[in-house]
């Protein structure tokens, strides 16, 4: 009878080790991590923080610098891939953070792109009376970029190769000088990015 007792407690030991190991094997095939959060959701997220930042340092005050004076709109330009998979988006998490509101993620992409001929057309007139017509010969394509329902960045897009950028620097001036003589329609343009042939920026200057 002992013997008997015995196997079967070397039986049920046998048992416990097996099942440790069974243990052991699955969590070396851990589960498949979830699908990543969209674009606009990731850039929400970033300019959250980063607004949130600046409320924590700067305070209440902060929330009306950063939006009458297009702060966060700005900053978006330096934030880096986050910001710019989703502009529009990364700058409704940042005045959200500033203004020290509850997280409220977009559905839907919030940047709104939209090419605007009639906008390059008028800026090339203007170039070709004030001497900026060599800057301006360039230029190939003008987009706005709908950030909020009324703030609004500049694409232009040239056929300079990034090499050069005194040439760019040079139209973004022209740009400035035409759209703070000219206004250029409705809303506020915060930024005028220039943009390489292969739509890399080479230049990103405050209006």
């Amino acid at each position: 009878m002992n013997a008997v007792i015995r196997n079967m407690s070397i039986l049920a030991v046998g048992a416990l080790v097996l099942t440790g190991c069974g243990a052991d094997d699955s969590s070396k095939n851990p589960p498949s991590p979830r699908a990543s959060e969209p674009a606009h959701a990731t850039a929400y997220r970033a300019g959250y923080v980063t607004g949130k930042s600046v409320y924590d340092s700067g305070g209440k005050g902060t929330a009306v610098r950063e939006t009458v004076w297009g702060g966060c709109t700005r900053r978006a330009l330096d934030a880096g891939a986050s910001a710019e998979s989703d502009r529009g988006a990364w700058v409704q998490g940042c005045l959200d953070g500033v203004a020290a509101r509850p997280q409220h993620l977009p559905t839907a992409t919030v940047t709104k792109r939209e090419e605007n001929a009639e906008l390059l057309k008028s800026f090339r007139t203007w170039a070709s009376r004030n001497g900026a017509q060599d800057e301006a010969k360039h230029t190939s394509r003008l987009v706005t970029v709908q950030l909020t329902e009324n703030d609004f960045d500049i694409e232009l897009s040239t056929d300079y190769n990034g090499k050069s950028q005194q040439q760019p620097e040079l139209l973004a001036q022209h740009f400035v000088k035409w759209w703070d003589s000219d206004s250029g329609g409705d809303g506020t343009a915060r930024n005028i990015l220039i943009l390489e042939a292969a739509g890399k920026r080479i230049v990103a200057k405050r209006i």
